[in-house]
């Protein structure tokens, strides 16, 4: 391939690829380019400025070259190996090197939590037990994987759901208890047969109001 060639394709690699798939905007391409042209296009791996001599090669202010070098380095597209008086080493990392991971990240799907089964999927079940930290959503005892069954907030016989915002760990004894109640009137009646405290049950009237809120999510473990 003539060297002219391998140019064009680069060209395209940075137009077509690198830039739309990370979104550059004006400014970075400017100092991408202007960074490639004073080192891989010479010949160079890496090539030694100031902030200020990219500045006014580039007719750029200080402030937006700072700033797009730091996007820079965090889309991984620039390194930075040292800083003298007489300037910085900068390394444009090329499309190719930097794309294998850029592109790996964004082929992986988005979660979407509320369409997570989480009285049937493993990984929902327990995660769902790690948010209750292993305690009974209702009357706060340790639960362990054989005390411990997952509950609908709003039972599914009253249309409840299985996502994240309806299903809470708990014990066998409160799961029982509950049956079709709604949650408000179990937790008073767990405060009024003594096991909640005054100060437990407000805590678990706020926990229901952000958990129908969606305020208490899952993570899944890999």
């Amino acid at each position: 391939m003539s060297r002219l060639s391998h140019l064009a394709r680069l060209w395209l690699a940075m137009e077509d690829e690198l830039f739309a798939r990370l979104g550059f905007d004006v400014v970075e391409r400017v100092v991408y380019y202007f960074l490639f042209s004073r080192s891989r296009l010479r010949g160079r791996r890496t090539v030694r400025l100031s902030i200020h001599q990219i500045g006014s090669a580039t007719r750029l202010s200080g402030y937006l070259v700072a700033t797009r070098v730091k996007q820079l380095k965090q889309k991984g597209c620039l390194r930075v190996h040292d800083r003298t008086k007489l300037g910085t080493t900068w390394e444009i990392v090329l499309p190719r090197q930097v794309l294998g991971p850029a592109l790996a990240r964004r082929r992986q799907p988005r979660l979407d939590l509320d369409a997570l089964d989480c009285s049937a999927d493993p990984l929902a079940r327990k995660a769902i037990f790690r948010r209750e930290r292993n305690r009974c959503f209702y009357c706060l005892h340790e639960i362990s994987g054989l005390s411990a069954v997952i509950d609908h907030v709003v039972p599914r016989t009253r249309g409840g759901d299985s996502t994240y915002r309806n299903v809470v760990a708990s014990c066998h004894e409160c799961n029982s208890l509950k049956n079709a109640r709604r949650a408000t009137d179990f937790l008073r009646h767990l405060f009024r047969s003594g096991r909640l405290s005054a100060a437990d049950l407000d805590q678990r009237l706020w926990a229901l109001s952000r958990l129908g809120r969606g305020a208490l999510k899952i993570k899944l473990a890999a």
